[in-house]
């Protein structure tokens, strides 16, 4: 049956979206850690440098949970208000990602055209 084997790609998709989400949340997490062991975070370059690895962390963090959604066609009642949370933390983690790349690129674009840290 076709359905069959949409369903059984889609769930290839999200398995393998999962895995390489899980990694992204390792090196994230391993380089936070490795920010914090250093004591890099007391210049704003690398300040800056953390909040985007943070940023991506959370974004991979809510990325990865969206595995709990695989069965939801079987049951959209026990699914639909967990779903909503993660649609608002998904938005969420999307818009701080948004974010922190601006805030990284008006520091460059000041660095580069005034030659000056801000």
């Amino acid at each position: 049956c076709a359905a069959d084997r949409m369903n059984a790609s889609v769930t290839t998709y999200e398995l393998v979206f999962t895995a390489l989400n899980s990694v992204s949340v390792l090196v994230c997490a391993l380089a936070a850690v490795s920010v914090f062991h250093l004591r890099l975070y007391r210049t704003v370059v690398y300040r800056l440098a953390l909040y985007q690895v943070l940023s991506s962390l959370c974004l991979a963090l809510v990325e990865v949970f969206q595995i709990i959604f695989i069965n939801y066609n079987s049951n959209p009642l026990v699914y639909g208000r967990v779903c909503t949370a993660f649609g608002w933390l998904f938005t969420y983690a999307e818009w701080m990602k948004l974010l922190f790349t601006m805030c990284v690129t008006f520091h460059i674009f000041c660095f580069a055209v005034f030659h000056k840290n801000l």
